[in-house]
């Protein structure tokens, strides 16, 4: 037997594992799952985003920023069903090689959700009640009302919460008025905030920007060209650290 055919029968194995464990544990969720929670989760998104400026509409958010996001966090967005199947294997098998959770494989909505919901801890029950919470979640919130909660209250480093906040504070702009660089900065700072604040660490934060900008080009966003006058464009911040 090959080596890539034993690998193929080991994903089968995995996937087969995943789907079976998502059956069993399906019944828990659900009983910790309340009817409630769909309201919960847009008032508590409200609430952060009144803490921080207000709440953004996704039609004030650039076009640029939601691809960019998407592209970067979650490509199979807006055909996933609040999660990655592949995504999550892809992650079981670095974890099982690692022998601890190592990758998240998280989708948008599965991000918002623990947001929310859960808690950072890399654990296997808080997982699963993740996956569970982001398929029921999408069940009654349409693509786009997932996305624009996600973008109102995910952190982005100093202090800001939600895009329409860090446009103040990183650009002295309001998110109408982003540019494709600013907005390309700005998809790649949820990874981790305080490692790419640009005003703390420039050089970091503009390698972020150019792998966002790759991916948007392999998803089709961009083309090769246009990328590059993006990454070449200024980015105007409030302490001007260019």
């Amino acid at each position: 037997m090959g080596i890539g055919h034993r690998i193929r029968h080991m994903l089968l194995g995995l996937s087969a594992f995943f789907l079976l464990l998502l059956l069993v544990l399906g019944g828990f969720v659900y009983t910790v799952w309340k009817p409630s929670y769909p309201a919960l989760l847009m008032t508590r998104v409200h609430r952060i985003a009144a803490a921080h400026g207000g709440f953004t509409p996704l039609s004030d958010i650039p076009v640029s920023l939601q691809r960019a996001l998407i592209a970067t966090e979650d490509r199979s967005f807006y055909h996933n069903s609040g999660i990655d199947v592949e995504g999550i294997l892809r992650a079981l098998w670095v974890d099982i090689s690692h022998g601890q959770l190592v990758q998240g494989g998280s989708t948008i909505t599965e991000q918002l959700v623990k947001d929310i919901f859960l808690s950072d801890q890399k654990t296997i029950p808080r997982k699963v009640k993740q996956i569970a919470f982001s398929v029921l979640i999408s069940r009654y919130f349409t693509k786009n009302e997932i996305l624009a909660m996600y973008l109102n209250e995910v952190y982005l480093g100093q202090g800001a919460y939600g895009v329409g906040d860090a446009a103040r504070v990183y650009f002295g702009e309001s998110p109408t008025q982003l540019t494709p660089a600013q907005a390309t900065l700005l998809a790649g700072l949820p990874q981790a905030p305080s490692l790419y604040d640009p005003l703390q660490h420039y050089a970091l934060a503009k390698m972020r920007q150019s792998e966002v900008l790759q991916s948007m080009v392999q998803a089709g966003f961009l083309t090769a060209s246009r990328a590059r006058v993006i990454a070449r464009s200024p980015l105007h911040l409030v302490r001007n650290s260019e």
